[in-house]
C-alpha cells in the first residue's frame, strides 16, 4: 500500500499537465512557466522571484518582455 501511494505522488508531480508542454527561454532565465493563457511567469538571474508578463501567442509560441526590457519567448513541445 505505501509503495501504490509513492507511485500516485510521483506520478502526479509539481507542473501542470497545461504547462508541461512549453518551454520558455530568454537571456539570464531562472525558470519560466506558461499554460497556454495570457500571460507567463518568468524569473530572471538577478531578482529574488519571478513575476507574470503578458504574452502574444501566435501558435505554438509565445513572446513577451519583462519590466526590465528583457524579451521571452515560450514554445510548445
Amino acid at each position: 500500500m505505501k509503495i501504490g501511494m509513492a507511485v500516485v505522488f510521483l506520478a502526479m508531480g509539481c507542473i501542470p499537465a497545461s504547462a508541461a508542454s512549453w518551454t520558455c527561454s530568454a537571456p539570464g532565465l531562472v525558470s519560466g512557466s506558461y499554460d497556454g493563457g495570457d500571460t507567463a511567469h518568468i524569473h530572471l538571474t538577478g531578482f529574488s522571484t519571478g513575476n507574470n508578463y503578458p504574452v502574444a501567442k501566435k501558435g505554438s509560441r509565445t513572446t513577451g518582455t519583462t519590466k526590465n526590457g528583457t524579451r521571452f519567448v515560450c514554445t510548445q513541445r
